[in-house]
């Protein structure tokens, strides 16, 4: 029952939309590094407070390029 898009693989970059506060993106980060969330969105809040914009534009484009993680992952 498998098809070729089906295919996960724990060790891709995937966005975590179930976890994830605004696009999943630190949440993502954090299961790709195994740490813990909160660490990943308070590097995420001390970027943006000292570099705003480059935080800003690379929060979305990782939003953007990087495939959310498949619903049928998280049973």
């Amino acid at each position: 029952m498998s098809r070729y898009h089906d295919v996960f693989d724990a060790d891709r970059l995937y966005r975590n939309t179930r976890q994830g506060r605004i696009l999943g993106v630190c949440a993502g980060l954090a299961d790709f590094w195994k740490t813990e969330r909160w660490l990943v969105r308070l590097g995420a809040l001390a970027a943006l407070w000292f570099l705003t914009v480059p935080a800003l534009l690379a929060y979305f484009a990782i939003g953007l390029l990087v495939a959310k993680r498949p619903d049928w992952t998280y049973l």
